[in-house]
């Protein structure tokens, strides 16, 4: 988990920096890109209507997803670019792909944080020839995969090419392998480059699926096609059918690892996710087995995707030749296993006033509260042990997206906690629902271990949980586990105490994804209690022949 940085730290160095610049005008102009002439507006080109037939996963999740409140589902059209007036022919057409929630009009449209996307601009300027396409927003990589391959059929037709190369964001380049791996579409693609795609998932889609998220990830409509396989356990069972179909097609990634800004969902997604990772994906997750990975670089989720962050470095491989595939291996399935500093609470909030009691333990440097709400009028607060309150401002929705887009965002920082009995004080319209996250800096560290995060149905598989960082004097430990409708099973106890836990677990005998949360509540040495929340998936599905 990135190290919570307290923020009158940020706002001090924020102040300096502006400060130092100020002074340096004629060195700041000198580092500052070059700005692309702003080419003419892509204009529609056509439109494929396609009857889908599934994908090799379990029944019941390759509908084209649920559609975000207030855009148009425009899934199947698909637009050109214009041509530059330096149009190189011997340049391949580069195809543009968007990722959850997006559209095509987000490569030349705004960004969530950083204005316009010039990566379009940047293509024209280049003397390349475009098309971009729009795909289910919510859909899964079979629904989008089948649907871009016969995008492509279209786009080649268009501009008389027998192969294109692919530029892909977020989802959008998960959509993309499936295309050429399972509907025929790698006889058309040259190459294909992932920007921040999460091709091992994101720990953001387990906690959607997590028994403390579901209430409000229901309401907020974010139990989605799309959040449903990019948890990292359905993921881990993508790559196993996937990868090595299409060795005709070389693939490049490029990650990020830098949070969004101060108190958005970006920076809530950096505090959440162990490692480094770029507010939505994981380092360890944007890198493709089989693919050359360009670099890692101070991007967010959002910015990874523009010209003027990332041309610099995607520009060679766009006309490269033959494969120029590394290894690409990661160290473990599912990633690392990573230290959790997390205590979550949530569920249904009411008129009348709730309180969620949670412990701080003494050695914690410094806590982040970070709430999200299904509704503005919600109310919330943080009580520390001495009853002095923290109020939590929503101050704008999560943008349209990202994992729990819809949702209100607060934030409360405290440093140097108090240790004693905090608690979460909610109340809100009836209906509406809440999240809260709270990451701690120092104190205990939780460890939770999957192993293989794929199992066969009706298999016996183990968990284990250890604690790390504090004298621990004692320690229980329970387990939730919740499939796509819902709790599986509640209040699975594990074995052992002090700090190392484990339980066998019987994988459920239908197929899907299962979120495992386990909560590990204990004393320290010194008598004071804590808690800790860590989150998970596993797949289960029969073996292929």
């Amino acid at each position: 988990m990135r190290r919570i940085i307290p923020l009158l730290l940020v706002l001090s160095l924020l102040f300096l920096s502006a400060a130092a610049l100020g002074a340096r005008p004629s060195r700041l102009a000198a580092a500052q890109p070059v700005a692309p002439a702003e080419p003419p507006p892509p204009v529609h080109a056509g439109r494929v209507e396609l009857a889908l037939d599934g994908g090799p996963a379990e029944p019941g999740t390759h509908g084209a997803g649920d559609v975000p409140a207030g855009r148009a589902l425009a899934a199947g059209d698909w637009y050109v670019g214009a041509t530059p007036p330096n149009a190189d022919p011997t340049k391949p057409v580069l195809v543009f792909v968007h990722g959850k929630g997006g559209s095509a009009a987000g490569w030349w449209s705004d960004t969530m944080y950083h204005g316009v996307n010039d990566m379009y601009a940047y293509a024209y300027n280049n003397g390349y020839r475009t098309a971009f396409v729009d795909l289910h927003p919510e859909g899964t990589m079979w629904t989008n995969g089948q649907l871009l391959s016969s995008l492509l059929d279209q786009v080649t037709a268009h501009f008389g090419v027998s192969k294109v190369v692919i530029v892909a964001h977020s989802k959008g380049g998960v959509d993309a392998n499936a295309a050429s791996a399972h509907y025929g579409a790698a006889a058309r693609i040259r190459r294909v480059v992932t920007l921040g795609t999460p091709h091992w998932g994101t720990p953001l889609a387990d906690l959607a699926y997590s028994s403390w998220a579901s209430w409000l990830a229901e309401i907020i409509g974010q139990r989605t096609d799309a959040t449903y396989v990019m948890q990292t356990g359905y993921m881990d069972y993508f790559r196993s059918i996937t990868d090595g179909l299409d060795p005709g097609v070389a693939y490049a990634t490029v990650s990020g690892y830098k949070c969004g800004p101060l108190f958005t969902a970006l920076w809530l997604g950096c505090v959440y996710i162990s490692g480094e990772d770029d507010g939505v994906v994981p380092v360890w997750s944007a890198q493709k087995p089989g693919a050359s990975h360009l670099s890692t670089g101070y991007w967010d989720h959002d910015e990874i995707r523009m010209g003027s962050r990332v041309w610099s470095t995607i520009a060679p491989q766009l006309t490269a030749s033959g494969l120029t595939a590394s290894p690409g291996a990661r160290a473990a399935a599912g990633g690392p296993a990573a230290p959790g500093n997390l205590i979550l609470r949530g569920g249904k909030a009411n008129a009348e006033e709730h309180a969620d009691a949670f412990p701080v333990e003494r050695g914690v440097r410094a806590a982040t509260f970070h709430v999200l709400a299904s509704h503005p009028d919600l109310k919330a607060a943080l009580a520390a042990p001495d009853g002095t309150l923290h109020p939590v401002k929503f101050v704008a929705p999560v943008p349209e997206g990202e994992v729990f887009a819809g949702a209100w965002l607060g934030a409360v920082e405290v440093e140097d906690p108090a240790a004693g009995e905090w608690r979460l004080v909610t109340s809100g319209p009836a209906g509406s629902a809440y999240l809260m996250i709270a990451a701690l800096e120092g104190g205990v560290a939780a460890v939770l271990d999957l192993g293989d995060r794929l199992s066969v149905p009706g298999a016996a598989r183990t968990v284990s949980v250890s604690l790390q960082g504090a004298d621990v004097a004692e320690s229980r430990a329970s387990l939730t586990l919740t499939g796509r409708d819902g709790p599986v099973a509640d209040g699975i106890g594990l074995s052992g105490g002090r700090g190392a836990h484990r339980a066998a677990l019987s994988v459920p005998q239908q197929p899907g994804v299962y979120t495992v949360t386990v909560t590990v509540t204990g004393k320290l040495g010194d008598g004071w209690p804590f808690e800790r929340t860590v989150v998970s998936s596993f797949a289960a599905f029969p073996r292929a022949d």
